[in-house]
């Protein structure tokens, strides 16, 4: 059976979504370590998936366990040495 998607917003919005000029940046911390960064995502680093901070560097997160990316299996620390 078909799903209704229901969108209510408490007040009609003042421009499209699509709209960035009245954007606000919003810090998001690091989900595995917390730090105090703009964001983070995933990236593909050598056919590992490794979290990173969304900063100038984009640099990687020093807790998080990185990711086989083909089968998001993790990836114990003396198998990234080897690999590095």
């Amino acid at each position: 059976m078909p799903a209704t998607l229901v969108v209510s917003h408490p007040a009609p919005l003042s421009a499209p979504l699509s709209r960035t000029e009245v954007a606000e940046g919003v810090p998001s911390p690091c989900m595995s370590c917390g730090a105090s960064v703009s964001g983070w995502g995933w990236m593909k680093v050598d056919g590992l998936g490794v979290l990173v901070h969304d900063t100038e560097d984009r640099e990687r997160c020093p807790v998080a366990v990185p990711f086989v990316w083909e089968t998001g299996k993790p990836v114990s620390a003396s198998v990234e040495a080897v690999a590095a």
